[in-house]
């Protein structure tokens, strides 16, 4: 037993899953700001290639304050289970069909719509999910007053929001502006109270990492473990949690689709590469020993799918030779980030791979990363982002094309790649006659 009473395989699994956790940066621009049109994921997969699915908006680092307000505005909604389809209603549906991907387009969403018009926007905002007509206006309202609030203290984006939320002088603040709304002043004190409003993001993160619902207190005794051991106070850490997983939560993730995505690759990889020797689909990190779905083990590891091939028939030991392909997720952001290995055997000169650097570049793949395993063996890897995973708003056919796709990505390298050491093994062959 971990002394804070979570098993020692499930505290490290929770561990690395918040280790991986980047700090609240809200650096990035924001560009088409009031243009409806999203950026692309900040990771790069803007310059990805034509396989981007750009065209899928995606959670940004700015739209998680829209989040946090949006969950201020919605403390008040009772039950609790109602409050929370409102706030996915909004994050889901309602974020991206009124690109509300930063603090100024909140503003001029709300600056679009009189107050005598809070109705017609409490439907657009919740979808429907709130039953009572006058909760959903009181939320409407309360949302206005927050954001009315914060545009007096000189709030326009999340840098600033951020810096001001964790000021030490932000509650008295709240307290010593006179006539602000007694439902004003009770969303933000509790939002500032990131005991109370950062405690359940952080319980659904633990759930989501590990599979249950580990007890509430066992959890937040483990949260201050890591943040004592990361040199942040527990409620930094809380807070830290929180900002990302409401971005999580935003992109509705279903396992069931990401799986028929894997499958997809792998039948479609396996049709390609036809000399086959073996092809593996598995799950990395998932090291606990319980009969759980491939489908669940993908909300817990990164799939990795393994293809391995024959070395080619009469080749000479010495020709360079693919006998590897291995396609793999790179984390969980908001982009699904792919990283693709090819592993061969045989040497690999210096000028070879700088005549394969050069092909790929003019051919505007992604930029390889050579590494010598031993005189004989070596890989080369890449990584792009294959545009946003957000399978709640596609169906099965859409999933399977931009699978399809995927690979058609991958073989553009497999089959350049090949080409190049055939070139190079057709070469010494000429020389050695």
């Amino acid at each position: 037993m971990h002394p804070y009473h979570l098993r020692w395989y499930r505290y490290r699994r929770l561990l690395a899953a918040v280790m991986t956790l980047p700090a609240m940066d809200t650096s990035t621009p924001v560009p088409h700001e009031f243009s409806g049109q999203w950026p692309c994921c900040f990771n790069g997969c803007a310059e990805a290639g034509r396989y981007v699915h750009a065209a899928k908006p995606c959670m940004e680092p700015q739209s998680a304050m829209v989040l946090e307000l949006v969950d201020a505005a919605l403390q008040a909604i009772e039950p609790i289970s109602q409050r929370t389809a409102a706030w996915q209603a909004l994050a889901r549906c309602a974020v991206p069909q009124l690109a509300l991907g930063s603090f100024a387009r909140l503003v001029a969403l709300l600056q679009q719509y009189e107050p005598e018009e809070d109705a017609e926007l409490a439907v657009l905002l919740w979808q429907g999910e709130i039953t009572q007509q006058v909760a959903a206006l009181k939320a409407v309202q309360r949302l206005r007053s927050i954001v009315t609030f914060l545009q007096s203290q000189g709030i326009t984006d999340a840098a600033r929001w951020l810096q001001w939320r964790d000021s030490a002088d932000a509650q008295a603040v709240v307290h010593g502006v006179p006539h602000q709304a007694p439902d004003t002043v009770h969303a933000l004190l509790w939002h500032l109270d990131g005991g109370r409003c950062d405690v359940p993001w952080v319980l659904t993160f633990a759930r989501r990492v590990l599979g249950q619902g580990p007890a509430h207190g066992h959890v937040m005794l483990a949260i201050q473990e890591m943040a004592e051991a990361m040199n942040l106070s527990a409620k930094a850490l809380a807070r830290r949690i929180a900002w990302h997983e409401r971005l999580f939560q935003a992109l509705g993730d279903v396992p069931e689709l990401r799986l028929a995505w894997w499958r997809c690759v792998k039948r479609t990889l396996q049709a390609q590469l036809t000399n086959a020797t073996s092809v593996k689909l598995q799950v990395q990190g998932v090291k606990e020993p319980l009969p759980l779905s491939l489908a669940v083990h993908l909300r817990q590891g990164q799939p990795m799918l393994t293809i391995e091939l024959p070395r080619a028939f009469g080749a000479a030991p010495a020709w360079p030779n693919l006998t590897m392909v291995q396609l793999r997720q790179e984390g969980w952001g908001p982009g699904l980030g792919l990283r693709l290995l090819l592993q061969g055997e045989g040497a690999l000169p210096a000028q070879l791979q700088l005549d394969i650097a050069k092909r790929w570049k003019a051919a505007q793949l992604q930029p390889p990363v050579f590494e010598r395993i031993s005189a004989t063996k070596w890989k080369i890897s890449c990584f792009w982002c294959d545009g946003l995973w957000k399978p709640s708003s596609l169906d099965h056919a859409e999933v399977s094309t931009w699978a399809i796709d995927t690979v058609l990505q991958v073989m553009e390298y497999v089959l350049m790649l090949r080409g190049m050491l055939a070139w190079k093994a057709t070469a010494a062959t000429v020389l050695s006659r």
